[in-house]
Parts: C-alpha cells; structure tokens; sequence
C-alpha cells in the first residue's frame, strides 16, 4: 500500500508562515469530502469515466489475446507513434515496471515516438528494422498533426499488402480518419474511451495495449488501480490520500504562495512518471490567470547536485513531492574497498544511501521551511503503478472542485493545435 507522509507541510515542522495547521488541513478535507463522493456518482460522464475504466476485463482480455497473437511475429521492436496522453503515461509505466534501460537488453524494445524532430526522426527509422517492427498508431480523431506525420513515414516503408501485418490503431471506437484507414486496409484496432480523456487514458487501450506487447501484466495494474479506488472510496476524509494530497496541494498555492509544484523521485524508474504528472496537472487545473501551480520535474540524488540549491534557498514558493521506493528488484551492496575518509560507505547497498539522502534533503528543505511531502512505493511493481496512477487522476479530479474549473477539457491546447493546422494548410 503506498504512504503518504505530510509531516513537512506543517506548521510544527516548517512554522505558520509557510506551514499548514494540522486541524485547518483535517477540517478543509472534511469540507471538501463531498467533493469524493460527487466524482464517483459521476464516474459514468464525460471525464469522470477515467474510474472506471480498471472494470474493463473484455478489454483486458482482447489485449492479452492479441499480444498472444503477436508472439509468432518476433517483433524486435514495439513502435507506439502517439503524443501527450497517448505518449506519455505509456512511457511512465514501462520505466516503472521495466526500468528505464529495458530497451538495451531486452526484446521486443518499446519505443514512443512522441516529436516530430526531423532528425531525431531520420535517425530512427534509419536504425530500426521496419519489418521486424509493429506500429502502434493512437489518435482519436485521426487528425492529430504529430502521430499522423509520423505514420505516413512509417507507412511509407512498406508495400500495401504488409499494412495491415505492421500496424495497430487504437482510435475512436465509432469515426474518424484512421477508423476509416483501418476500414479500408483491415487493419487491427483498440478503442479510446469516449468519456476519457488523453491524459487520463493510460488505465485504457492507450497505455496497455503497448504495456502488454513488452511483457507488463496488465491486470495486476487493474488491481492496483482498483485498490486505491476502493480505499478513496472508503477511507475517512482526513486519512483519504487523494483528498489529503489535494488539500496540500490547493491550501499551498491558495494560501501560502507556493504556486509551483517540483516531483522529485528518488528512483530512476518513477522519473516518468513526473512527466506524465506534470501534464496531468497542468492541462487540468491551468485553466485561468488565477489557477493552475506550474508543474515541475527533479530526480533524486541527481538533482541534490543541479537544482537542491533554489529549493532550499531561492524563492520559497514550491511544494516538493518525493516519490520513493521502499524496495527495489536489484540494490548492489558496496565491498569492503573505499578508505577511511569516505568508508561509511563500505557494507552498505544502495538504496541505504538513496534514503539517506532523500531523508537528507527532505529535513534540510523542512529546516529551510520549505514544505515538501512523500509518497513511498512499496516497490516498482505493476499492482503498485496502477494504485499510484489511480491516486493521481483522482487528486486532479479533486483539484477542479477546489479550484473551480473543468479539469476535462484543455481550450488552450486546442486552439494552439487551430493555428498550426490552418498555417500547414496554407503551405504548398
């Protein structure tokens, strides 16, 4: 079960200018604890439809079965072409539950292709094996500039009668354009939930689809997921880790300036998951001049040594979330070789020194009375991934009854998306 620990946002820790009091969090989640109840009584409209989507066992089972299918093929490589939502909490799962150096020694390697860097680009398809390669294309609409630049190249390396062998679509379930193209070529297709949006789709197609080709247990996701919603769902307001974490989160930018939030992992394989969280923030809740805390990303230890110094003593108007993992798969142990200078180090493995310095930085931002807190992972594993995301899009979800705004929708990506569409479609 993951722990949240909120010590250093109190006012006995960090003091009453910059620190929460105990009872004033207690009784603002308390206040807000209807807010809980009215996202799982509108689980089945538009946005909200991201809790249910661990209950979908068809699903789960049409995927399993077609990465069965897979299996003869041999692919080398799995190719997802998607961006945003469709990129990046893909991404973040397979770093979490695979590691970020699974591509160099196991197969099929997963890639996401999530820019359209020409030469970042160029270099790709020039060193893969295209036919050793499945496509993954995602877009709802079909329409979407990035993914739709990238399948055309990626199209354009075979003849028509291998298409429908070297892609997948996971689309709209009803129209669009590549509904159409899968139509036309009988090309294999999943579904993007109608009621989901990007950035809350990973529980779905989307994200397992492409985890389930690279070995990742996709159920056991669902099972995390399904904890967490479950504990939500009952847990007392007070204890209730989304409604605790949203209540840090909005009390620290409303009422104590601290209008950025920095994920700062320590473990190299939840460091995606910070990207993923930082869209999930800022396309939900940056709605309006008055609202949105801006997102921001660190890795422990290695940003002790490039950004702990602004933490701890340029302006104090962050809150620091650590991510940390109790346990890890490997943890090499240190022989008995380092001098007497520096030999506190020798016998001991490294994720002792990975919690000392978290614990470290932790107690030298809270005595700076700089507020930071900690969401402890029990270990890197599917289950636990699916109950950390679950928390997440539920903790956004709150944060647009607090806040006041559509956490669904994103106006201002939108109409970016407008223009760059109508200058292409004035080029020849």
């Amino acid at each position: 079960m993951l722990k949240l620990n909120t010590q250093n946002i109190l006012k006995t820790k960090i003091g009453p200018e910059n620190g929460i009091a105990e009872s004033d969090l207690c009784s603002f989640c308390k206040a807000n604890g209807k807010s809980v109840k009215k996202i799982f009584d509108s689980k089945n409209q538009a946005g909200y439809a991201f809790l249910t989507l661990p209950d979908d066992n068809d699903l789960a089972k049409k995927i399993e079965k077609f990465a069965a299918e897979q299996k003869k093929n041999k692919w080398e490589n799995i190719v997802v072409l998607g961006i945003g939502g469709s990129a990046l909490g893909l991404i973040a799962l397979r770093e979490a539950v695979l590691g970020p150096l699974y591509n160099l020694y196991s197969k099929p390697r997963l890639f996401v292709l999530d820019n359209i860097d020409p030469f970042y680009t160029a270099n790709f398809f020039s060193t893969i094996d295209v036919h050793k390669s499945l496509f993954i294309v995602i877009s709802k609409s079909g329409t979407t500039v990035e993914p739709m630049a990238l399948y055309a190249i990626a199209r354009g390396k075979f003849k028509q009668s291998d298409v429908k062998k070297h892609f997948v679509f996971v689309t709209d379930p009803e129209e669009g354009l590549l509904r159409d193209i899968a139509k036309k070529d009988n090309i294999s297709t999943f579904e993007v939930p109608q009621k989901v949006g990007g950035r809350f789709s990973v529980l779905s197609a989307v994200g397992l689809l492409p985890a389930a080709l690279i070995g990742i247990d996709i159920k056991a996701i669902f099972d995390g997921a399904k904890k967490m919603r479950g504990q939500i769902g009952k847990s007392s307001p007070e204890k209730n880790p989304a409604l605790l974490l949203a209540a840090t989160q909005y009390l620290m930018d409303i009422k104590k300036g601290k209008c950025m939030t920095v994920m700062m992992p320590y473990s190299s394989s939840l460091y995606r998951t910070a990207d993923w969280y930082r869209q999930l923030l800022a396309e939900s809740i940056g709605k309006n001049e008055k609202t949105g805390p801006t997102p921001l990303k660190a890795l422990g230890t290695t940003d002790q040594h490039s950004q702990l110094q602004l933490y701890t003593e340029g302006p104090n108007n962050k809150l620091i979330i650590f991510l940390t993992s109790a346990t890890f798969a490997k943890d090499p142990k240190i022989g008995n070789v380092l001098p007497k200078e520096i030999g506190y180090l020798n016998g001991k493995k490294l994720s002792e020194i990975l919690a000392a310095a978290h614990a470290g930085t932790a107690g030298s931002l809270a005595a700076a009375k700089r507020p930071n807190l900690t969401i402890e992972v029990p270990t890197c594993d599917e289950e636990n991934i699916g109950a950390l995301i679950m928390l997440f899009e539920f903790q956004v979800a709150l944060l647009g009854f607090m806040y006041k705004v559509n956490a669904f929708d994103q106006p201002g990506v939108e109409h970016g998306k407008k223009i760059t569409k109508s200058l292409l479609s004035k080029t020849k």
